[in-house]
């Protein structure tokens, strides 16, 4: 590795690992991914194959190679915060897959301890990178359409098959599985970002599918932001009718409808009243949605771009971490409403 390159080993060879590496490829002019590490020997053999790095079966062997600087972990959730603690005391760089940590208390000591090693450290929250949601960014800074009143999310799937495999990590809530934990910390996050802080809400779920596991598989989480706006986050991963990811913002002034399914994905109304909208331009269509390498692959290469090129130029990355971790305040926030039956405030 020449001496101005960044050397990066990855922990967690599963599927997003393969989005991590060729983002890492594209960069090589600053970056060299000198290792991989996993429990799985198939894994590391892959790896070892397809980039000719170093593999390791435990992960304090890759934090101690000296010729790691940066640790990207790509694990299971209940996993994140050991990990995540111990990268961060070795003085390595972290960038760490969402969630932060399965729980709040986690997340905040991640973050932390983070900013006391002194070390770069994002959490890879690919919502941030995916265009259509900048666009929404833009517009909303711009005044687009007045003061929002009111905002729903919905992300529906048809995960019936991945949830039927036997042991699998997100069936298991002790394992950080869940669908509000999985899927709700990007909506949640989504809100932080673009709208501020919760100031109340109530979570409702139910397990529709007789798979044989603990998790909910449909959730709907509600309430009231800090700002006024109302808002709703609905969740299914057993649904029969295809895969929908939808944003909705509705102003005084306008209103702003995100369908990564449509083409265009981003519209804003302002009176109109022929139900088309304006299209607004500079928003992909289909290959950031629909990539062989993934669902929204092109967030995930630039997400992980960013945290490279910031960590070179000296700069933060473009995503606040600290709203990650919010996002997992208001995950527990859920669960706790759905298991008393009351709302929850004071968030």
């Amino acid at each position: 590795m020449a001496a101005s390159k960044l050397g990066v080993g990855i922990a967690g060879l599963g599927l997003i690992s393969k989005t991590h590496a060729a983002a890492y490829q594209r960069m090589s002019d600053v970056v060299d991914l000198v290792a991989g590490c996993d429990v799985d020997p198939k894994a590391t053999a892959a790896f070892a194959e397809e980039y000719g790095a170093k593999t390791y079966a435990d992960l304090h062997d890759l934090i101690n190679d000296p010729a790691v600087d940066v640790v990207d972990l790509i694990l299971p959730h209940h996993l994140h915060h050991d990990a995540a603690m111990a990268v961060l005391d070795a003085g390595k760089h972290l960038i760490l897959e969402k969630p932060v940590a399965p729980t709040y208390e986690q997340s905040v000591a991640i973050h932390r301890r983070a900013a006391e090693a002194g070390v770069h450290f994002m959490v890879a929250e690919n919502t941030r990178y995916i265009a259509a949601y900048q666009a929404v960014e833009r517009l909303l800074k711009e005044g687009a359409i007045g003061e929002v009143i009111h905002a729903r999310t919905y992300l529906r799937s048809n995960e019936k098959a991945h949830l039927s495999m036997p042991g699998y990590w997100r069936t298991r809530y002790e394992l950080g599985g869940g669908l509000v934990m999985d899927t709700g910390a990007h909506s949640f996050y989504l809100l932080k970002w673009l709208l501020g802080e919760v100031d109340e809400l109530t979570g409702i779920s139910r397990k529709v599918f007789p798979l044989d596991n603990e998790i909910e598989d449909t959730a709907e989480v509600f309430g009231r932001l800090k700002s006024g706006a109302h808002f709703s986050c609905g969740f299914t991963s057993v649904s029969e009718v295809p895969h929908s990811e939808r944003l909705e913002l509705f102003g005084t002034e306008g209103g702003i409808l995100v369908d990564q399914m449509a083409d265009p994905v981003v519209k804003l109304f302002r009176g109109q009243y022929d139900f088309q909208g304006e299209a607004v331009e500079g928003v992909p269509f289909g290959p950031d949605a629909w990539h062989p390498g993934g669902w929204h692959y092109e967030s995930v290469l630039t997400e992980v771009t960013d945290y490279v090129r910031s960590l070179v130029e000296g700069r933060p990355p473009l995503i606040d971490s600290g709203d990650t971790v919010y996002a997992m305040r208001i995950v527990e926030a859920a669960y706790e409403s759905i298991k008393s039956g009351r709302p929850v405030t004071g968030l």
